[in-house]
């Protein structure tokens, strides 16, 4: 299927500077881009404007000498969690304790380094490497930068959720409101790269937050989606600043995107052929797999409009021909996993009840549990599967609903079986649900008996909800014969309990009664 484009405009070539250069002063200063004076331990500026005046640390300024600097031997003076803080700045950005030592509040921020940045034992992957760049892209954000306040909002939201913190509850809603002040205007002042890069980031964090508190797809959510969307259109390709950035923060952002297309039948902003463009051909499968997620989400946009009027003779041939394109697009998708690179493949592990600690137990005791959990070597093959799950059962699901409607139709489809479809369907909800519990199984598996789900990055838990709805939707929709429906319903709303009671997370997967969903029972292409 080609799609067409139209070329984007590109960033300025030079950009005059309207605010003075200030490389050594106070933090301060270069956060708020005044001229410091450079006098210590107060310049002139701080205390002229009543701000505190912080300067970087010793530490701070032999990182920046020298790249391959150790941390400072004050590390044996910290807690555990603050020298795995301290030692993870040190690697990402070489500001050493820089971000440590400017947040209002510790707790709060080492709790997100653990809970938002990918470390050592969880790979992030190319297209996921934006989590693990979150604690790099803060410690370099100006004290007073929509960056700084929406990293700062999503990081107290998030502690606020899991640890049940008034005061970090009251520190989010203020962050969030002085983020949403600026964002129109930053929205307005994106000149080149680097300024977008901050913008998405800030609005994929603000995302994060809406996110976590409900599903939000025709709230705030969406809106922080849409406007990414409206960034992603206009990027100028061919005047970038640091691509390797660019590309981290656009895939993720594009992805969220996607997944709301899909969830609720409709056009993605952009086309696949700008994200060929942030380098994604150096992998072809990935290339190749991005493709046919997007052609999933514009064929599911054709797809809706056509059930819309699928009463009109015109309507009915329509729905035939997109029909026998979806059949012929699942087949595409199938056959992409035959000859996948070792990089790209996940292994299979059955789930012994016995050997797990008591916290996951409830995920593991209903009528009905996933049977096998997975293990990934990455986040970026575990969202990449987790995608191809999603966009097959939606597909699928379409197929089983439209297949009652076109009966009547002179035109017959092609090579469909019933039975064939809901036993795919049913593969995918099983894989879905495997998957989302492996994102706890990484903590259990040096010593299940000690670990604890306070052990479990909320990263992990938050990633689940791209794929949660679809399957929590899918379940309240269909009917198959001699499918354990119940049981499966039965185990996402436990699913949906342990993320509100371990991670704060609200969402889960939203139960939309039938009679909500309009003429369309597929997922929420009736709202």
């Amino acid at each position: 299927m080609a799609h067409h484009q139209t070329q984007g405009a590109t960033y300025p070539t030079k950009h005059r500077r309207n605010h003075p250069r200030s490389k050594n002063g106070c933090l301060t200063c270069r956060g708020r881009r005044k001229k410091c004076d450079e006098t210590k331990p107060n310049c002139n500026f701080c205390v002229k404007s009543a701000h505190t005046c912080v300067w970087p640390t010793e530490d701070n300024n032999q990182k920046q000498e020298s790249q391959n600097g150790s941390p400072s031997s004050t590390n044996s003076e910290r807690s555990p969690l603050e020298q795995q803080c301290q030692a993870l700045m040190v690697d990402k950005s070489g500001v050493t304790n820089l971000a440590l030592s400017t947040s209002s509040n510790l707790k709060v921020f080492e709790r997100f380094i653990f809970d938002w940045g990918t470390h050592g034992d969880i790979p992030s992957g190319s297209t996921m490497a934006w989590f693990g760049n979150l604690p790099y892209i803060y410690a370099n954000s100006g004290v007073d930068s929509l960056l700084h306040k929406s990293v700062n909002a999503l990081a107290n939201a998030s502690y606020a959720q899991r640890f049940n913190s008034s005061e970090a509850l009251r520190n989010a809603i203020k962050w969030y409101g002085e983020s949403i002040h600026m964002l129109k205007e930053s929205m307005l002042c994106v000149v080149d790269s680097s300024s977008y890069c901050d913008i998405i980031s800030s609005i994929m964090c603000l995302g994060f937050y809406e996110a976590n508190k409900s599903i939000g797809f025709e709230g705030a959510w969406g809106s922080h989606i849409s406007g990414a969307s409206v960034l992603l259109k206009m990027r100028g390709q061919k005047k970038t600043v640091n691509p390797k950035l660019e590309y981290e923060v656009s895939i993720v952002s594009y992805m969220q995107m996607i997944s709301g297309n899909l969830l609720t039948g409709t056009a993605p902003h952009v086309t696949s052929a700008s994200m060929n463009e942030l380098c994604l051909s150096k992998l072809p499968q990935l290339y190749s797999h991005t493709e046919l997620i997007y052609q999933s989400a514009c064929l599911c946009t054709e797809w809706k409009k056509a059930l819309l009027i699928s009463e009109t003779d015109e309507g009915l041939e329509t729905l035939c021909i997109i029909f026998n394109k979806a059949l012929i697009l699942d087949e595409q998708l199938e056959n992409w996993t035959h000859n996948l690179p070792a990089w790209a493949n996940y292994t299979v592990q059955s789930v012994s009840i016995d050997s797990q600690p008591e916290w996951l137990l409830p995920l593991l005791n209903g009528p009905w549990n996933p049977p096998n959990t997975h293990i990934y070597p990455s986040l970026m093959v575990q969202t990449l599967w987790r995608f191809y799950w999603m966009a097959r059962l939606i597909i699928s699901q379409a197929l089983l609903f439209t297949s009652t409607i076109i009966e009547r139709a002179a035109t017959k489809p092609l090579n469909f079986s019933r039975l064939d479809v809901e036993s795919r369907l049913i593969t995918f909800i099983n894989h879905l649900c495997e998957s989302c519990l492996a994102a706890f199984m990484p903590v259990t598996r040096n010593d299940p008996q000690s670990s604890k789900v306070e052990d479990v990055p909320i990263l992990l838990a938050c990633l689940i909800l791209q794929v949660f709805p679809t399957i929590g939707l899918c379940l309240e929709q269909i009917s198959i014969n001699d499918l354990d429906i119940v049981g499966r319903r039965d185990w996402v709303a436990k699913m949906r309990h342990f993320l509100r009671v371990n991670f704060g997370i609200a969402k889960g997967a939203t139960a939309i009664p039938l009679t909500e969903v309009g003429s369309i029972p597929i997922q929420m292409w009736g709202l």
